[in-house]
């Protein structure tokens, strides 16, 4: 009995710092795409991707939270990170005839959401 006692005050002793510590957070993965101006060149495309990829890229943390989570949403403001980028162009024919590009971004982001229900 006195074994069981000590054995279940040291795993509460071990387990509860961890609980603690981990504060009812969650890591979320999503990803956002992006469509740029329709541009006419393919070439004027995939630079103005690469603009718009590095416009994101050197976003702060907080940033990026007011870009890509609704204000309601209780987020770890500091924990957001970008985590894969990439740059495609559309390209498509208008009702003239001409055919023109639009830049693509696809961002693949991660954050810390408190858990719903814990607060």
């Amino acid at each position: 009995m006195k074994r069981l006692i000590t054995l279940a005050s040291l795993l509460a002793l071990t387990t509860a710092p961890s609980v603690v510590f981990a504060g009812g957070y969650q890591w979320t993965n999503n990803t956002q795409t992006i469509h740029g101006a329709v541009v006419d060149s393919k070439e004027a495309a995939y630079d103005m991707g690469r603009v718009m990829l590095q416009d994101y890229q050197n976003k702060s943390s907080g940033q990026l939270r007011d870009e890509f989570t609704r204000k309601s949403e209780f987020v770890d403001r500091q924990s957001f990170s970008i985590t894969d980028s990439k740059v495609t162009v559309d390209e498509f024919m208008e009702s003239n005839g001409q055919v023109t590009y639009q830049p693509v971004v696809n961002v693949t982001y991660e954050y810390r959401m408190r858990e719903p229900g814990r607060y």
